[in-house]
């Protein structure tokens, strides 16, 4: 379902998102409250207007609207803000929030010529910003936002698989690799290779996936860095090697840094779940190329080696996930 279109500049221009979400993992209220915990730290922060920076099918801002009275979002793709607006204005109804929705059309670095300037009081970008500028992303956000205001960049990463063996790790990373990047670079064209190369290169930075998004000191305060389930590596990088990934941390020594794991932290509930071997299928076809779902025949060939091991260590037929989980937040000085 990923495929790069050039004429906005965005990799998810034409998802089908109800379809996207079956695969990917709700963002948990445990993720939200690490947000308005960080928030009521200080407390200049107001509560009036929230901007979603790559918001897709606005799905995340839904985390937030009922405690703001206006949410803009901003996406390069017109397909996703179509869908946006049927999405969020069903989903306000139904929950009876009275919300003042906005939308516009702009890259990440470019959205506070839409949003404007000094106006929100929270900024988001959920599971986005490895398709953006890391810098234009920060500069992007800092204009957006008001003194005291929030910056929350946040995302999840490939699946961890927790009392499972290397092995059962290993044949997982391998069928993404022939699975998912043989897709995407056999799909690409050269501008698109590329593109994958820099979005891996920030997915591989440093020890999160987060880790290539700066925190300039004369723009924002009280910087934190946020991981869950991480184990102090960004899982399966040794599959991304491929594309020589340049290290290209941005984590300063000013940077508080916290850890959660799940099932021993409330900080990070949420980001687990039972899954059957079946699931894979879903979750390999919201990265695949758009138009190249894989069929049963095809899935029963191509995950093969992933069905001999989940049916050697997991006899029940269903086996724990972890998502890895990143969060990047700031106060606007």
């Amino acid at each position: 379902m990923a495929s790069f279109d050039p004429k906005t500049k965005s990799t998810y221009a034409t998802t089908n998102w109800a379809q996207y979400h079956q695969g990917r993992p709700e963002y948990p209220r445990s993720l939200t409250e690490i947000i308005y915990n960080y928030r009521r730290r200080h407390l200049n922060a107001g509560w009036d207007r929230l901007v979603d920076i790559g918001s897709g099918s606005g799905i995340a801002s839904t985390n937030f609207i009922p405690d703001f009275k206006a949410v803009h979002l901003s996406d390069p793709s017109p397909a996703n803000e179509d869908q946006a607006r049927a999405f969020l204005t069903e989903w306000a109804n139904h929950h009876g929030v009275n919300i003042a929705l906005e939308f516009s059309q702009s890259t990440g670095e470019e959205t506070y010529t839409k949003a404007g300037e000094g106006n929100a009081d929270l900024v988001i970008s959920a599971t986005a910003a490895h398709f953006m500028d890391p810098d234009g992303l920060a500069t992007s956000i800092a204009k957006i936002l008001r003194p005291g205001g929030t910056l929350a960049v946040f995302s999840y990463w490939l699946p961890t698989f927790p009392g499972r063996s290397q092995h059962f790790h290993d044949v997982f990373g391998k069928a993404y690799d022939d699975i998912v990047l043989r897709a995407l670079l056999a799909a690409a064209d050269e501008q698109g290779r590329k593109k994958l190369g820099k979005v891996i290169e920030r997915r591989m930075a440093g020890k999160g996936a987060l880790d290539s998004v700066p925190i300039p000191e004369d723009l924002f305060e009280d910087p934190l860095r946020v991981y869950i389930n991480s184990n102090g590596e960004v899982p399966y990088n040794k599959f991304f090697q491929q594309f020589e990934p340049a290290d290209i941390s941005r984590v300063s020594s000013r940077d508080q840094i916290v850890n959660y794991r799940t099932g021993t932290d409330v900080e990070a509930e949420g980001w687990s779940f039972d899954a059957d071997k079946k699931w894979i299928v879903s979750f390999f076809n919201t990265i695949r190329p758009t138009n190249s779902q894989l069929s049963e025949e095809e899935a029963a060939k191509a995950f093969a080696e992933w069905n001999k091991v989940f049916d050697e260590e997991c006899p029940s037929g269903t086996v724990r996930v972890h998502w890895s989980a990143y969060l990047v937040l700031a106060t606007r000085k």
